[in-house]
């Protein structure tokens, strides 16, 4: 039987609650998948001049690369690319805050993502109680070359997941905002139907 992969996205949560046992606990038969893996299936959405490394490395690293060698004056950043360029020095010049959707691919058993959001919750109690204990962990989603250079002590918690529905007129208001802005080409931005587009599961 096929096992639930679980890709990390440049969050804590999933190394916590896998460190920690929330995954075994809830009864999640699992495998760790590939940050850079789950990057790359993004290649598709991405303009060739965002693509000048190795695209394993991802756009926020690029991005992060772009600022430390001074060929931009500036990148939109999170998580762990924002503070390790807050630790070389780097300053903020303006703030955001952003919502991210969890894609599921493939048929998995509703059970199954069910016991993935649980172990989420239990390590985000974690992460909001004692969030250095954790910081640690951004190593694993950075490209090897960067490590060394990294010092995660006073990184902060990152991403948050608020277990709260993600109502038809929030979405609705986000698909009018990002057709507003430009940010897909005409007729790439999907159908924007609420119904198709989300998956209703009770994590608790």
């Amino acid at each position: 039987m096929a096992k639930f992969v679980i890709a990390p996205h440049m969050r804590l949560h999933e190394w916590v609650a896998r460190d920690k046992g929330y995954f075994d606990r809830e009864g999640l038969g699992y495998q760790s998948g590939s940050h850079y893996a789950t990057i790359q299936a993004l290649e598709q959405y991405l303009k060739p001049d965002d693509i000048k490394l190795s695209f394993a490395d991802g756009l926020l690293f690029r991005r992060m690369e772009l600022l430390i060698d001074r060929q931009v004056p500036a990148a939109s950043l999170f998580s762990g690319p924002y503070y390790f360029m807050e630790q070389l020095g780097f300053r903020k010049i303006i703030d955001s805050t952003f919502m991210m959707a969890s894609l599921i691919t493939g048929d998995p058993d509703p059970e199954d993502v069910r016991k993935y959001f649980r172990a989420l919750r239990l390590a985000q109690r974690d992460i909001d109680l004692r969030p250095e204990l954790y910081t640690h962990y951004y190593r694993e989603e950075f490209p090897p070359r960067f490590r060394d250079m990294m010092d995660t002590r006073r990184w902060g918690p990152g991403e948050r997941i608020v277990f709260e529905p993600y109502t038809k007129e929030v979405y609705e208001e986000s698909f009018a905002w990002i057709a507003a802005h430009g940010i897909f080409p005409d007729g790439e931005m999907g159908a924007g139907v609420y119904e198709n587009a989300i998956l209703q599961l009770s994590a608790t």
